[in-house]
């Protein structure tokens, strides 16, 4: 699922637009300003956001700079009253791949944000990112190595990713496999994990990034994009 982050200081706007995006199928952050992302950012990882310009504290304008030069791959969309050309040519230039003048057709930005999360998704596998299709059980390396899982690594792998932070306790992973925490065998699980562990150990012996949290469960360390 497309995670994608959406910066704007009116409640009402901010409620359509996230409410449009999640019937899309895209998991979505809501933040009132560039802190509140800030402060959600590692848990959250965005691949797209969805930026206001007149925000309060720092605007639009610095936060989709100061993005772009953190994350070159992010899709930053923009999206302003402010409709001269010079404001559309600004944030253009620092760093907005598309810029939406308000009041939009919410069929257009959500057209807009699947466009960028697919430009996106292509450009962060091509520059060495984890692509995890789980509709075709495949998870391609950042060296476009295809790796086929099983309908139980699928599921695994789609739970962790999906978590905040791309961590997942045990518990939630049995519960996933529609176990009972209490009388599942700990060990089903331990040995579905190695197996995928070894899966993704193949592609590259020195790194490894699903880890086992002692006595916690798992996390997956590297931003996986899903397709």
């Amino acid at each position: 699922m497309i995670r994608v982050a959406v910066v704007e200081d009116n409640q009402d706007l901010l409620d359509d637009v996230c409410f449009n995006l999640e019937r899309s199928g895209f998991k979505v952050l809501a933040c009132e300003n560039g802190e509140l992302l800030d402060a959600a950012w590692d848990v959250f990882l965005p691949q797209v956001v969805v930026l206001d310009v007149g925000l309060p504290g720092e605007d639009g304008f610095s936060i989709a700079s100061r993005l772009r030069k953190l994350h070159p791959a992010l899709g930053i969309v923009m999206l302003s009253a402010r409709t001269g050309l010079d404001d559309r040519v600004n944030g253009m230039q620092l760093g907005a791949d598309n810029y939406l003048c308000k009041p939009v057709e919410m069929t257009e930005l959500v057209a807009v944000v699947l466009a960028r999360a697919r430009a996106v998704q292509l450009a962060g596998n091509a520059s060495g990112q984890w692509l995890f299709k789980p509709r075709q059980l495949l998870l391609l390396s950042p060296q476009g190595t295809p790796l086929g899982l099983t309908a139980t690594e699928n599921l695994l792998l789609s739970t962790i990713v999906s978590e905040p932070g791309q961590q997942a306790s045990r518990e939630c992973l049995i519960r996933a496999l529609g176990g009972d925490p209490v009388t599942f065998d700990i060990r089903r699980l331990e040995v579905a994990i190695s197996r995928l562990r070894h899966k993704i150990r193949a592609t590259n012996a020195d790194a490894n990034p699903l880890r086992g949290l002692r006595n916690q469960g798992y996390i997956f360390l590297e931003p996986v994009l899903l397709s």
